[in-house]
């Protein structure tokens, strides 16, 4: 089991190298960062490999994104259900409205609402089948608790127990293939850790519908918990698909 109060790979970064990828996730490149920071281009590629190798992901871009979700502020504002902006931008860095709301882009079609759990992920996959649209409602309906909130429960159980490994398998693919389980692992151990223990949770509510955002049709629920942490309380939203007459997770956020 992974301890809950094992180091953060991102706090280990050194300063050069946090404005290395500050740079990095405003849209810069190498040469535009070196040309920024009075630098060689060759001085920037170490600085953007130490860091891939202290977050272990395999580009700069990714150190870049994840750098970009810690540094944000951990709470957030969404419009109703799951509205969100639309944007053209690969990578637009975090934006704070209010001092409380801060929104991570990033290409493929992939919302990271970062810093809690830094997700609500949402991603192009290949379409569900039909007969999986069919059976889910046109339009959202309130259903109360099922074998989709339990298998919510079950899920966020794993991140009690810092088990991030564990909650990465057992995710949607819609999930799996957009976020590697290092990047995984890391985000969700940067902002877990700070809420402290669990010590109640409450099913609050249960949307199923056929339809959500920048996905194709197929059977999702949004559900949410009432959560007490050490910290704080706050509202957990997590989004299940039926992938093979199973629920899984496809994405995750609390606020």
């Amino acid at each position: 089991m992974t301890d809950p109060a094992a180091p953060d790979p991102l706090r280990s970064l050194t300063v050069r190298e946090k404005e290395t990828l500050r740079l990095l996730a405003k849209g810069h490149d190498a040469k535009s960062v070196a040309r920024e920071l009075g630098l060689s281009v060759h001085t920037v590629n170490e600085r953007l490999r130490d860091a891939r190798q202290k977050l272990r992901v395999s580009s700069s871009r990714e150190a870049a994104r994840l750098f970009a979700a810690h540094e944000a502020s951990p709470e957030f504002v969404v419009d109703d259900g799951f509205g969100v902006a639309t944007t053209t931008d690969p990578l637009l860095p975090p934006r704070e409205r209010g001092g409380s709301i801060r929104l991570a882009w990033f290409g493929g079609g992939m919302l990271i609402m970062s810093l809690i759990i830094a997700a609500l992920i949402f991603s192009s996959v290949p379409g569900s089948e039909d007969t999986q649209a069919r059976r889910a409602p046109a339009t959202p309906v309130k259903v109360g608790p099922s074998a989709a909130s339990a298998a919510a429960e079950a899920w966020l159980a794993l991140l009690d127990q810092a088990r991030w490994q564990e909650s990465w398998k057992a995710a949607a693919r819609m999930f799996t293939s957009q976020v590697p389980a290092p990047q995984w692992a890391a985000m969700a151990g940067a902002v877990r850790r700070p809420l402290g223990r669990v010590s109640d949770r409450r099913f609050v509510d249960a949307t199923e519908t056929n339809s959500l955002p920048n996905i194709p049709p197929g059977e999702y629920q949004v559900v949410q918990f009432a959560t007490r942490f050490a910290e704080r309380e706050a509202i957990e939203t997590v989004v299940l698909a039926r992938e093979g007459g199973v629920w899984r997770v496809a994405g995750y956020f609390v606020k």
